[in-house]
């Protein structure tokens, strides 16, 4: 059996989209293949993978690196330099045949000489998005990139002609996020805007909280942490009052609190996915984000793309969707992300990958 390591320096310590990603598809690539995950705390493998804990004091990410993370120098940047520098050995000794790194940066350049001098190959999935990340990535030459879009394999086949790009998108658990789900109880008048995201500055939360305030009759349930809690909670009962409710939950609670609204919501700037869109829709809401090409492909009728930068308009926007009726658009449009038919196309591309 063909043996894959792959590399997740945050696994275990924060629930985000590459981290849903690492253990949605590790659990299904673990039926095909000898799957090793390198990170630093347990996840929850149900015995589908094999995990390797690597400790050296990761803690969460922040998203301002300031201009040293530009040029891969930041505290986070070198944190993830190290723990990809203590995995080494035991990526020498494995013999793996893929190794799969996530976390970009310097780990895709020790990752890059290794399997050079090992033999294997090394897949790249497009994770940070149309920018300068996933061109740092491009330039080491990996054996194959998958991009999440159609947008963004366009963007890397005009940047590196020569590699391998495939597109496969992220995906959703049909089984845990679907319409029949019970609805958690939110002491929110309704109807309720649902916004799942990490408290960053490029989420731009703050934009939300202001169209939802400009609309006057909608409510804004916020789930998540991160470096901004203390503006945006301030920010929301400040403009909200009432209407603003914000809450930390485990991640296999979501789907509940995605049936208790009437439509989900992010502005923002970029974005290289949103597992969060897929959820939504999997559980039969609307969305209501930003313009751009990616986001219109994910997206599709199940919702309004804007220039949520214009507030009257992504107020509106807000307004009007929560008033209409989708029917079963959303969910017609996450079936088209069910993680079972991303992991096919994964085994497929790396099966061919591999010589299989």
């Amino acid at each position: 059996m063909k043996k894959i390591a792959l590399l997740s320096c945050y696994s275990g310590v924060v629930d985000r989209g590459v981290e849903t990603f690492v253990l949605e598809i590790g659990k299904r690539l673990g039926k095909d293949y000898d799957l090793t995950v390198f990170c630093p705390e347990t996840i929850a493998s149900h015995g589908k993978f094999k995990i390797k804990k690597i400790k050296h004091g990761i803690a969460k990410p922040k998203s301002s690196k300031g201009i040293l993370g530009k040029f891969y120098l930041d505290v986070q940047s070198l944190k993830i330099l190290i723990f990809t520098l203590w995995s080494l050995p035991q990526l020498f000794r494995g013999k793996y045949d893929l190794v799969i790194p996530v976390n970009g940066g310097w780990q895709i350049a020790m990752v890059r000489i290794v399997t050079k001098l090992t033999g294997a190959k090394m897949l790249i999935t497009g994770h940070a998005g149309i920018g300068s990340d996933d061109a740092w990535n491009l330039l080491w030459q990996p054996d194959i990139f998958i991009a999440l879009t159609h947008a963004q394999a366009q963007w890397a086949k005009r940047l590196s002609n020569d590699i391998k790009v495939v597109q496969i998108p992220n995906g959703v658990d049909l089984h845990t996020f679907n319409p029949k789900v019970p609805a958690a109880k939110i002491s929110l008048p309704k109807p309720i805007v649902i916004c799942a995201s990490a408290l960053v500055p490029y989420k731009r939360i703050d934009l939300t909280i202001r169209a939802i305030a400009m609309a006057k009759n909608l409510s804004l349930l916020v789930i998540g942490d991160g470096e901004l809690k203390g503006a945006v909670d301030s920010l929301g009962k400040r403009l909200l009052g009432p209407r603003y409710l914000r809450l930390v939950i485990p991640y296999d609670q979501m789907p509940g609190y995605y049936k208790a609204a009437k439509l989900f919501t992010l502005a923002s700037q970029t974005e290289a996915f949103g597992i969060a869109y897929v959820e939504a829709m999997a559980c039969n809401l609307p969305v209501v984000t930003t313009k751009d090409k990616s986001r219109i492909e994910i997206i599709g009728e199940a919702g309004v793309v804007v220039n949520t930068g214009n507030l009257n308009r992504y107020s509106k926007a807000l307004s009007y969707v929560a008033r209409s009726n989708f029917n079963n658009k959303p969910y017609a449009q996450a079936l088209n992300f069910s993680w079972n038919k991303v992991a096919t196309r994964y085994t497929q591309t790396i099966r061919n990958l591999l010589g299989q």
